[in-house]
Formats: C-alpha cells, sequence, structure tokens
C-alpha cells in the first residue's frame, strides 16, 4: 500500500492512500470524518508511522473504507502539492552494502582527487584483474552491517531545492532505499525478528559533498562523514508498505536521471547484507523506536563520483526505484544553503 501525507484545504495534515481500485489518492482524515464506523482509523490517519504499525488490520479498514467511499470526490478537501515529508526521521542510519560502490566510489575519488596515482592503480588492476588493494573494503564490510548516524533534523521533501552549502565545491547525489521502523526493538534475536520491526520503505537522497569528504578522508581523525554528508537528505513523497517491498527487495530496479537525460540504471540486487540483518545490528544492544531510518546504502552506480558525472546548479534531478517511488529535487545556486528544511 502507498501512503503520504498532505495538507488539508481547511488546515491540518492528513495520511493519504492510494486507493489502486479507484486510482484516487484518499485522505484519511476526510474520508474518517464521512463515514463514522470507521472512527478508529482515527488514531493513525494524520501520521504515517503509526499507520505502519497498525500492520494489515489498519490496511483492511482502509480498504472498506474506500469502497465505502466509492462514489465520494474528496479531491479538493486535500493537496499533492507542494510535497510533504512523509514522516519525520527519529534518526537516520546509513549503512554500506554495496562492494561494487564502494570500489567504484574509490576509483573515483582518486581519479578526481589523486589523479597522479590513476595511472599505477589501473595499472595493477588491468595487469592483476583485481581490485586495487586499498580501494576495496574492510573485513569488517564483509562480516557485518557498517552504519553511520546521518543528521535526521536536515531532510527535505520531495520537490524542494535542495541546499549546496559554501564550504562544498563538488556536490553529489546518492540514490538509496531506505527503510522505516513500525515498532520498537532491542537486541532483536534473529533477522526475522528484526524485519518484522521495519513498516515501510522510501527513496532517499543522500546528498554528499565530495571534496569535503576526500578531507576528511584523508588530513580528518573521524573519517570522511563528517560535514561530507550532514546538511541535506531528501525523502520521497511515498512510502510503501514492507509487505509489498519486502518479499522482492533484492530485484527492486533503479535510475538517475539529470535534466531528463537518463544517466544510470542500478538495482538493489547486489545488496550484501539484508535489512533484516541491518535492523537487528543496529538494535544490538540499543533501543530502536518507530519512526527511525535506515538506508541500505547507495545502488552501484547511483552516484554522479561512480559515474565521473557531475551535478550544477539549477539541474533538475529524478531519482527513482521501481515500485518504492519517484524523488524529484532541484539543485541550488552554488554556496547557497537555502532555507532550513521545513522538518514535520
Amino acid at each position: 500500500m502507498r501512503l503520504r501525507r498532505v495538507a488539508l484545504t481547511g488546515g491540518g495534515r492528513s495520511v493519504a492512500v492510494w486507493d489502486e481500485p479507484h486510482e484516487r489518492w484518499l485522505p484519511l482524515v476526510p474520508a474518517v470524518a464521512l463515514a463514522p464506523e470507521f472512527a478508529a482509523l482515527g488514531a493513525v490517519a494524520e501520521d504515517v508511522v503509526s499507520f505502519l504499525a497498525g500492520g494489515e488490520s489498519i490496511r483492511a479498514q482502509v480498504r472498506a473504507l474506500a469502497t465505502r467511499l466509492t462514489a465520494t470526490d474528496l479531491s479538493a478537501t486535500f493537496a499533492l502539492e507542494p510535497a510533504l515529508l512523509p514522516f519525520a526521521p527519529r534518526s537516520l542510519r546509513g549503512f554500506a552494502t554495496s562492494q561494487r560502490h564502494w570500489e567504484q566510489s574509490a576509483r573515483g575519488l582518486v581519479r578526481r582527487y589523486l589523479p597522479r596515482a590513476r595511472p599505477a592503480v589501473a595499472a595493477f588492476e588491468r595487469v592483476t584483474g583485481r581490485t586495487f588493494p586499498p580501494l576495496r573494503p574492510g573485513r569488517l564490510f564483509f562480516e557485518q552491517p557498517s552504519f553511520y548516524f546521518g543528521n535526521h533534523l536536515t531532510c527535505y521533501p520531495d520537490g524542494a531545492t535542495l541546499p549546496w552549502p559554501a564550504f562544498c565545491r563538488d556536490l553529489d547525489f546518492e540514490l538509496e532505499l531506505g527503510a522505516v521502523l513500525a515498532h520498537p526493538l532491542r537486541d532483536a534475536a534473529n533477522e526475522a525478528e528484526a524485519e518484522a520491526a521495519i513498516g515501510g520503505f522510501v527513496v532517499l537522497d543522500d546528498l554528499s559533498a565530495r571534496d569535503v569528504q576526500w578531507r576528511e578522508h584523508r588530513d580528518g581523525v573521524l573519517g570522511p562523514l563528517g560535514k561530507t554528508k550532514t546538511f541535506a537528505t531528501a525523502l520521497a513523497a511515498e512510502v510503501v508498505t514492507a509487505d509489498e517491498i519486502l518479499p522482492r527487495v533484492r530485484s527492486l530496479t533503479g535510475s538517475v536521471r539529470v535534466n531528463g537525460e537518463l544517466w544510470s540504471r542500478t538495482s538493489t540486487a547486489e545488496q550484501l547484507h539484508s535489512f533484516g540483518a541491518m535492523v537487528a545490528h543496529a538494535s544490538a544492544g540499543e533501543q530502536l523506536f518507530g519512526g527511525e531510518l535506515l538506508s541500505a546504502g547507495t545502488l552501484p552506480g547511483g552516484c554522479g563520483l561512480e559515474l565521473n558525472r557531475w551535478l550544477s546548479p539549477g539541474d533538475a534531478l529524478e531519482l527513482e526505484i521501481d515500485g518504492v517511488g519517484l524523488l524529484r529535487n532541484t539543485i541550488g545556486a552554488r554556496g547557497d544553503s537555502g532555507p532550513p528544511p521545513p522538518g514535520e
């Protein structure tokens, strides 16, 4: 089931559900007001995470509500644009699960910022048929899911103009699939228990300042994930419930378009660790809550650094994962941090 949050024309917010049989968005707050027998849905009508926590019981009630209001036109009660964040993340963990993305990005950093070393790296890989050792992820990458904490307070919605901070020269996008938790969890006993805590999936763009990343990696003390990543993340307007995505989570296709031009096609097929493994690892010795967002990391070929293609101010960026959603944003002026993120 596809969900989003919408602004009501009379004020306030509502969860809207895609009513597929009738090809319309059904806003729950005004819908429940017209059908008092579904008053119990009022408890989840304004919050996507609460809706997700209700599981199949809530989805069944919504399908019945949609049938009850088949002949009712609610299009004047809400607005889809401008798009709202589907939820306000309580935290943001960025995992790394694609070996190919990691190695291609490492080659991209060398190509961009250490060009004199590039011929030696290329020669080694050509002669040996192996990745140049310093470009490979460390052993722990393969043994367990690895993540960093992003900034959950700098999330921008679909349609927003994304900032280009003054400290950044090389702004980049990252096409990622994120899972939002619907249930609390601590010390998951296994991957199945952890997976059951996932409520839905969303497309996200983890913006990156690549020149800052290079400096933080080469000369910093805490690694390449400080100011590199904390200034902006964009979320698509829609969340798709976990029951629709988990059975095929490793067979989703993705694409990147800039100004209408296809830059990349990719997929989730190479994801090393499952979402269950990621959530279980995050829950070890730690309390997780509904509304926390965990990204599986960049899909291979899903960032400009890998493609050696770079954004410019004013670019229209479209990141899509089939069956999950489409995220559309405009790149802001160079050096303009823009307005603060809108929050909820």
